[in-house]
């Protein structure tokens, strides 16, 4: 490689590294509101038992309630569920993180697409956590629900390290299947290959499962969290494009107006 060639490599690593730490920094910030959602569920108990018996009756008029016995049939099966508190547990940040980081260093030219999209579910769930607080199908163990989490994994919510980085109350949207189904869409997108088909189809259906086996989340909730990720894909977009014109109209109406 030629003296010349070697310099343009190097500036442009590190142009990307320098870019990089500037996304790191944004979206830190971002998980921290994220995770500081556990302040807005105080004093909101019983508006969130009460939506959460709104939604189980939903549900039973929709003939979507399922949970329990999708529950009773993967009780039977302990290796499933223990590896399904896994999934729940592990996979949901570190699948986003695996998705950025490949996006950011193979698909440089697309990752502020998706990046906006992203933060385009993750602004409009947080704002339904503050406005809708809903108990998970795991605080009604005398509906049938089971808390898979505290019984095979022996989490305690009350633990102070533990508390302090969830809301026990942010339940609608799920917002493991509005990121997991962001990073499918997206691998499929980008990718096109079979691997990518496979895994962009697999993950999604992976983490609904686990949501709802875990007694974590209530069926529409997985339904909510999929219907925000899809909008977000529709409409972000559009939006974004439709302010850069109007951005790109505001400079050509300064520049005509200059001396």
């Amino acid at each position: 490689m030629e003296p010349r060639e070697q310099l343009v490599t190097r500036n442009t690593v590190i142009e990307r590294a320098r870019h990089g730490l500037i996304e790191f920094g944004i979206l830190s910030v971002l998980f921290g509101l994220y995770y500081a959602t556990r302040g807005l569920a105080a004093g909101k108990e019983i508006d969130a038992f009460q939506n959460a018996r709104e939604v189980m009756h939903l549900e039973r008029k929709l003939g979507l309630f399922r949970e329990i016995g999708v529950q009773a049939w993967l009780l039977a099966q302990p290796w499933i569920v223990h590896f399904l508190n896994w999934v729940y547990t592990y996979t949901h940040m570190a699948g986003l993180v695996l998705f950025g980081i490949w996006l950011f260093w193979r698909h440089t030219e697309r990752y502020r697409e998706f990046r906006n999209v992203f933060l385009g579910i993750l602004g409009i769930g947080l704002l339904i956590y503050a406005l809708y607080p809903l108990a998970p199908p795991r605080f009604f163990p005398y509906n049938g629900f089971v808390d898979t989490l505290a019984l095979y994994g022996k989490v305690n919510y009350d633990q102070p390290s533990v508390a302090m980085l969830y809301n026990p109350f942010a339940a609608m949207p799920s917002l493991h299947v509005a990121f997991a189904l962001f990073c499918g869409i997206g691998v499929i997108r980008v990718g096109r290959k079979l691997a990518h088909w496979l895994l962009g189809t697999f993950y999604p259906l992976l983490m609904i499962t686990a949501v709802v086996g875990t007694g974590n989340h209530y069926i529409l909730d997985a339904i909510a969290g999929s219907t925000l990720t899809v909008a977000a894909y529709i409409f972000v977009p559009r939006i974004t494009a439709a302010l850069a014109r109007y951005r790109e109209r505001l400079t050509a109406d300064a520049h005509s107006v200059a001396p």
